[in-house]
């Protein structure tokens, strides 16, 4: 027994090294599937989409053919082989990347060298941020040598949406000594929703972008989720224009282009700006507005850097472009003030880097004069009313006149 146990752990201890000269950058592309409980070949979510390197497919156990069988429902389970001998620290589930159902919740996750012996490295529910949260991680893993592990899930969160649905995975992620885990805000992914939200369809609206920014290059660009999306620019949907009376006086003339998507997190911004939304344009200045749909999902920190990510992609995208980085606006949701003045905070210390040309906290405006929020400039305490737009574009417009080199000044028409 004894020698058994020594050859183990000499065995163990020398494929580590081994795969400490070798492990891959992106380790899941050399991942392989042993065994899966379940999954819904016919709509081509298999199980492999759980570690495909590709966040906007997903493994859903399979059910859509057998919504009366008791093989619809948990649990669940998934079997990887690694390729490599590895030791893991963390890992973490991924799902529909706005909630709408089949998230993971009671789980035991096993780790094995051989694919024959099994050893328990964590159990317990995957706990997410919010009902909307994508991803839900879990620390503390029992560290040993290990090159296969086994993921099961022995029950779902219901939601309205998810009372018959299966189990739903985008993407399985591993932490190890040679693989860190991203933060989800630096991870590029397009907006998964299955509805149109809004008045507006996500990729419908992503393809008009592009081709209306082929005939109108102008000079600035603004970039942002429904608060930007509410101006109202061109092409036009059925979003709420709110603020288009003030982008016709302020930009219209300018030939500005509006990036905002309703919903949007900044991990779609990055895959929006990588995926052609700046491709024909060339403009002097980006106006950045993101991070308040993602206070329910990721940390401070994890926004801050996610908004740090799409500067570098934008000045990636356009090297000789500036960048005006706003704070995010105040909100009326209590449960997310202290996170959002933390993370206005971590965006304030963004104003030294490379990529972004200046920081500008404009929430002041946005307040009455006793300092509150009111109905009156944001009518759901979180978009701008028709008032609320007229006093971001009188806000940002010395830095946007500056920058552009074109003084401009807008007769506001009188209440």
């Amino acid at each position: 027994m004894t020698s058994n146990l020594f050859f183990t752990l000499t065995l163990a201890t020398s494929l580590l090294a081994q795969s400490a000269q070798s492990f891959p950058d992106n380790p899941k592309d050399s991942w392989k599937l042993v065994e899966a409980s379940s999954e819904n070949v016919l709509t081509g979510e298999t199980a492999e989409a759980a570690f495909d390197n590709k966040p906007e497919t997903q493994w859903h156990t399979r059910w859509h053919d057998v919504r009366d069988s008791a093989s619809a429902a948990p649990p669940h389970f998934i079997t990887i082989d690694l390729q490599t001998v590895t030791m893991i620290s963390r890992f973490r589930v991924r799902t529909r990347a706005h909630g709408e159902g089949g998230f993971p919740k009671a789980f035991r996750f096993d780790t094995s060298l051989d694919g024959k012996e099994w050893t328990g490295a964590a159990y317990g529910e995957f706990k997410f941020r919010s009902r909307m949260s994508p991803h839900a991680t879990v620390g503390s893993i029992s560290l040993a040598p290990t090159r296969f592990v086994r993921l099961t899930v022995d029950s779902i969160y219901e939601t309205p949406k998810s009372k018959d649905s299966g189990l739903v995975i985008s993407e399985i992620d591993i932490e190890t000594r040679f693989s860190r885990l991203l933060p989800t805000t630096k991870i590029p992914v397009p907006q998964s929703r299955e509805w149109n939200y809004g008045g507006y369809h996500w990729k419908k609206r992503h393809n008009a972008l592009i081709e209306y920014s082929k005939t109108n290059q102008g000079d600035l660009v603004f970039i942002g989720d429904s608060i930007t999306h509410r101006w109202g620019a061109p092409p036009y949907d059925k979003t709420p224009s709110t603020g288009k009376a003030v982008w016709d006086q302020y930009y219209a003339h300018r030939q500005a282009l509006n990036l905002g998507y309703g919903w949007d997190r900044i991990e779609n911004m990055i895959w929006r700006v990588q995926n052609g939304e700046l491709d024909h344009a060339d403009p002097r200045l980006v106006v950045v507005m993101a991070g308040t749909n993602n206070l329910e999902v990721n940390t401070p920190k994890e926004i801050a850097s996610g908004v740090r990510h799409l500067c570098v992609t934008i000045t990636q995208k356009c090297p000789k472009t500036k960048i005006l980085l706003l704070a995010v606006f105040p909100r009326g949701h209590e449960v997310y003030s202290k996170e959002l003045t933390e993370l206005n905070m971590h965006l304030k210390k963004l104003e030294t880097h490379p990529s972004v040309h200046v920081f500008k906290d404009i929430g002041s405006v946005f307040l009455s004069d006793e300092n509150k929020l009111t109905r009156e400039i944001m009518p759901d305490l979180l978009h701008p009313g028709e008032e609320g737009y007229w006093r971001w574009a009188a806000a940002i417009e010395p830095e946007v006149s500056r920058i552009l080199e074109a003084p401009f000044q807008t007769r506001r028409p009188s209440r």
